[in-house]
């Protein structure tokens, strides 16, 4: 084969197949993502509980924060889809110590982050939202590749460079997929809590904990919702960083070298 003859063509996955990707993904992989999966979610029901009946805390105030935080327990299924992505199985430990590992910087990025966001948007948006683009692939950024903070936090910006129009409908897919599966599963354990257990309106008042049964219930769906778009997002990662580097020619290349070397070791 000629070179001139080589053509390659990288298209862009639209936001339907990245979903399509994690589903395949979790029915495939069920047992690793589902563990993840679940301390994602059971650690973002937790901290909606404590803020709701432990601080007390007004319920619009809780529905704001801790959607915002929340992604801070998101590293071990980032992990987790990770090393399923490039390798046939992976064992608690390997997700655990990649976790411990790289848990440090990842939580550091997050909150600072966050917080030039919060100030960003205070003084203008403009900024705001400029420093909240560096986020996007901030979790794949940190495990994948090991860089140093700054490195880290100035990659996630220029993989957001030239793609805006694209992720931002990425991310407005996601919060569509999140805001309906939180609404749908709150009204089904609503209609369970009604319906089922014959509990009354005037029974749910007399609950110790009736004060934010409502915003509890948006937020458990929330918790539940949310690890499914962080499989998405990291397939949008992978999705940028082919179409960006060729990162997919880079990893065949590589694979090959490998297999060339032991073949002549």
């Amino acid at each position: 084969m000629k070179l001139d003859e080589l053509q390659v063509e990288i298209k862009a996955r639209t936001s339907g197949e990245l979903v399509a990707l994690a589903a395949r993904m979790v029915q495939t992989r069920p047992g690793p993502i589902l563990s993840a999966w679940a301390f994602y979610s059971i650690c973002t029901a937790g901290l909606g509980a404590l803020g709701l009946w432990g601080l007390r805390l007004h319920p619009a105030w809780v529905l704001t924060v801790v959607p915002m935080v929340a992604s801070i327990f998101s590293l071990p299924l980032y992990t987790t889809v990770g090393h399923l992505v490039f390798s046939p199985s992976v064992t608690f430990g390997t997700v655990a110590r990649a976790t411990l590992r790289r848990g440090f910087s990842f939580l550091l990025l997050f909150f600072i982050n966050r917080l030039l966001t919060l100030l960003g948007l205070a003084a203008l948006v403009v900024p705001g939202l400029y420093v909240w683009r560096s986020s996007w692939f901030l979790g794949p950024i940190v495990l994948l590749e090991g860089s140093a903070l700054g490195a880290s936090f100035r990659r996630g910006r220029r993989f957001a460079i030239g793609f805006q129009g694209r992720v931002l409908g990425h991310a407005a897919n996601s919060a569509l997929n999140v805001g309906y599966l939180s609404l749908a599963f709150g009204s089904l354990v609503h209609f369970l809590t009604v319906n089922v257990f014959g509990l009354t309106f005037a029974d749910l008042a007399q609950l110790p904990l009736h004060d934010g049964y409502y915003a509890f219930m948006a937020l458990l769906g929330f918790a539940l919702a949310a690890p499914f778009v962080t499989i998405v997002w990291f397939f949008v990662y992978l999705d940028v960083r082919i179409r960006k580097e060729g990162w997919d020619l880079e990893i065949a290349f590589r694979s090959r070298a490998s297999k060339m070397e032991r073949s002549h070791g």
